[in-house]
């Protein structure tokens, strides 16, 4: 933990202490409401090196935070929100109401958080990019992380890197490795995917290794069709390929929407009734919204963190993103609730 961090847990701690936040949560009005993001429930451990620390959440923290969440919210399914806001201004009667939602569809989430999950009765939507779901595919981002791994593991003077391009800018980066493979994968987001893959497979190429890719990352669509039928998870789209849709033009935005949803829909992992949105990375504009709509998504939600009011447009739904660094004790994660960690 940085100096950072356990500064943040000590303030965090006091004011829980204090009950400061139990009193901030409670005085949340009868019109706004909390969504969470999520991505992976995982021991560290198991995790392997390179795994951001965005990215993931202990199970025994992920228990913790449902057993929280229990006592000071209204925590509902996302499917709710639609009726109750079309026909009542109010969303609850004495607590305020969250919802917590996934992104990616990982084999830790059905491993780890599903079973947390049926025990707890807890509710929760989970965004598919379903080009992934039930193979062995990798997101390049965790390519990227593999690549940095090896080369920490090597001696970088001694490859050839070539000059004056984006690799040699990646490669460059100062820092701890962590600080690398976050900035690395910051620098090529603004990137079509056909360059970063291209990119990827030269610096593979450097190391004169592939990722080896020993165990899926994702469930599969029986895994899926088992959590659908419990009621307890919803799923959603998270796009086809994952692709960053600002960087896309019409005609390849509308394909990863509607091949993402035939899929969700030909699984029987959704009824088609209600199938909510997750913007790939967060990116979206008003042409991205526009499409959205049309494809017959009602709800869609961002990477941009706060709370969100009945007003609030349903196509650009805020989260609170949730990692083990920022909510491992009670205090940290509170705060973060209420927007001040």
């Amino acid at each position: 933990m940085s100096i950072s961090i356990k500064v943040k847990s000590i303030l965090a701690n006091s004011l829980s202490y204090s009950g400061q936040i139990d009193r901030l949560i409670a005085k949340k009005s009868n019109t706004k409401f909390l969504i969470l993001m999520y991505h992976r429930i995982i021991p560290y451990k198991e995790a392997g090196p390179g795994l951001q620390a965005g990215m993931y959440v202990e199970p025994e923290t992920f228990k913790m935070h449902l057993m929280y969440l229990k006592n000071r919210f209204n925590i509902m399914p996302l499917s709710w929100l639609i009726g109750q806001i079309k026909y009542d201004a109010r969303l609850n009667y004495n607590k305020p109401t969250c919802f917590i939602t996934f992104d990616d569809g990982w084999l830790d989430f059905y491993k780890y958080a599903y079973p947390i999950l049926v025990e707890h009765k807890v509710p929760v939507t989970v965004f598919l990019p379903t080009k992934f779901i039930g193979t062995d595919d990798w997101f390049w981002t965790d390519s990227i992380t593999k690549i940095f791994v090896d080369i920490n593991n090597n001696n970088i003077k001694s490859m050839r890197i070539p000059s004056g391009g984006i690799i040699e800018k990646i490669i460059n980066y100062k820092g701890s490795l962590d600080d690398k493979i976050e900035n690395a994968i910051s620098t090529l987001k603004k990137y079509r995917e056909e360059y970063i893959y291209d990119s990827i497979m030269e610096l593979e190429s450097i190391l004169k290794s592939s990722p080896v890719k020993k165990d899926r990352l994702f469930f599969n669509w029986d895994e899926a069709r088992e959590m659908a039928e419990s009621s307890i998870v919803t799923f959603g789209s998270h796009t086809y390929s994952h692709k960053i849709l600002t960087n896309l033009n019409e005609s390849e935005v509308l394909e990863e929407l509607y091949e993402a949803k035939t899929k969700l829909i030909d699984e029987k992992a959704v009824d088609g009734s209600f199938i909510p949105f997750c913007y790939p990375n967060g990116n979206y504009d008003e042409r991205i919204m526009r499409l959205i709509k049309s494809a017959g998504h009602d709800v869609s939600v961002t990477t941009e963190s706060g709370w969100n009011d009945v007003d609030t447009c349903l196509l650009k739904l805020k989260r609170a993103p949730i990692h083990q660094d920022i909510a491992s004790t009670i205090g940290m994660f509170g705060c973060r609730l209420i927007n001040i960690l």
